[in-house]
């Protein structure tokens, strides 16, 4: 064979062995690029699994939310610890639904007395009284008032399921039309509402009691509230 021929085919087999190689290289660098993920652009990112179940467990319910500011304070929030239901639910909507409108504190106790029930429908159990709740905080063995509010009237429930539920409250107003709506809400129990209303010192009697009912229950070490303005009282 010719020189010329050698150099020739030489060349034609170097040719070969680079087209070969460069579509090699291709197919890798193609290959390469079809199955690498892509880098995440944040180091917090959470996957949309992970995301929902985080979600869904800093929802906090606004009771528990109440229980855990009230056990961070020191105190445990308030629960009714007698065993009339009727009372229980009117206890709970006096604390959350309109203790729910005065500033946080560490604990919120209602005061309820009486004046008259009507049982007689389950689905509109009717129930008088003059309903107060008090927020109290914590100063060593003495809780000292820090607002509260009068909240006389009609409180409606209904019974399902052995649990009573308020549907509805209707407050006396305040103002000039106080004793026009009073008398228009209590009726002809109306008298009864006035003596337990207008009498302090048996008020105090029922709110002392529900403090100290509070305390027993829960075994706190608290023994006198305070209102401000006035000395210490003793609970009994």
């Amino acid at each position: 064979m010719k020189l010329s021929q050698i150099r020739l085919s030489l060349v034609c087999v170097t040719a070969c062995a680079m087209m070969l190689c460069m579509t090699s290289c291709k197919a890798s660098k193609t290959e390469t690029a079809d199955t690498t993920t892509p880098a995440v652009s944040s180091a917090n990112q959470v996957e949309p699994e992970q995301a929902k179940t985080s979600s869904e467990d800093d929802k906090v319910p606004a009771e528990t939310a109440a229980v855990n500011d009230a056990a961070a304070n020191g105190l445990p929030a308030y629960q009714f610890s007698g065993e009339d239901p009727i009372q229980k639910a009117i206890a709970n909507h006096l604390i959350h639904e309109i203790g729910k409108n005065y500033e946080p504190s560490d604990v919120c106790i209602p005061s309820i007395a009486i004046v008259g029930t009507d049982s007689t429908n389950p689905d509109d159990i009717r129930v008088w009284g003059d309903f107060w709740i008090f927020n109290y905080k914590r100063n060593s063995d003495m809780l000292e008032t820090a607002s509260g509010g009068s909240y006389p009237g009609l409180i409606h429930l209904k019974k399902a399921d052995d649990i009573y539920i308020v549907t509805k409250m209707d407050v006396v107003v305040d103002g000039s039309d106080n004793l026009k709506s009073a008398k228009e809400i209590f009726g002809d129990k109306y008298d009864d509402f006035h003596k337990i209303n207008s009498n302090q010192e048996d008020r105090e009697k029922i709110r002392l009691q529900f403090i100290s009912d509070y305390v027993k229950a829960n075994k706190l070490p608290i023994t006198k509230i305070k209102d401000f303005g006035w000395d210490p009282v003793t609970l009994p």
